[in-house]
């Protein structure tokens, strides 16, 4: 069942909102939306949304398989197997009607692939990358923080050479790990946060420890979509 709330009075567009855990994000989504200047009609939806506690369990990645990170309704982390989330984005979107929305806009940055839907879908990974792409071509040495160590040795398929970039792990749910981040970090010149619930103020405390300027895929992401959707 979606949450649903109104940015604002008016006739903006109709968007459905997606986190690969449960709705409504009270961590992402009042910052986020409040960056764009125009009135937008919000409804949230989860893939973990109704699930019992044996069935979130069972959504664990088993072995090395690829794993994203997610939070709970309660604020609890959840770490899954990418590939039983995305079996669940599948259901998911068939029940989005496209007749009630204008665009669908994803609350993950993983690349996330076999999710389609008739509406438009904004991906947080796609702006991601345009990011990553001018800050090569500009000879930039990137940091990247995932929120999962297993997560890294998929970011590094990001670069074409090893030197591009460097990677710690922090998560945005559990332990205040930010300042070891920032740490491991310092000697690159720009730090990417890569999980929508990084916020301004974890950037904060990774740009004090590392000295170097950082922003978060929730920044490129809203950058992103406000040009696309203004």
């Amino acid at each position: 069942m979606g949450k649903s709330m109104d940015m604002k009075k008016g006739s903006g567009k109709r968007l459905a909102l997606v986190t690969i855990g449960q709705a409504p994000r009270v961590d992402i989504v009042p910052d986020m939306m409040g960056t764009i200047d125009a009135s937008f009609e919000i409804t949230e939806f989860g893939a973990l949304d109704g699930l019992t506690p044996a069935e979130l369990a069972a959504m664990a990645p088993e072995g090395d398989e690829p794993c994203l990170v997610s939070r709970l309704r309660d604020g609890t982390e959840i770490v899954c197997s990418e590939a039983k989330i995305e079996e669940r984005l599948d259901a998911l979107f068939k029940r989005i009607d496209p007749a009630k929305f204008d665009a669908i806009l994803m609350l993950c940055s993983g690349h996330l692939q076999g999710v389609s839907h008739s509406l438009p879908i904004y991906f947080p990974y796609e702006a991601l990358q345009t990011e990553i792409g001018e800050l090569v071509a500009a000879g930039e040495k990137i940091g990247l923080i995932s929120p999962h160590a297993r997560q890294i040795d998929k970011m590094k398929s990001y670069f074409s050479e090893p030197g591009q970039a460097a990677y710690a792990s922090a998560s945005p749910y559990g332990a205040n790990e930010f300042e070891t981040a920032g740490t491991a970090l310092k000697n690159t010149d720009v730090i990417i946060m890569n999980c929508m619930g990084y916020d301004a103020a974890m950037a904060g405390k990774v740009r004090e420890a590392a000295g170097v300027r950082t922003t978060t895929v929730r920044q490129l992401f809203m950058k992103h979509v406000t040009k696309s959707l203004s």
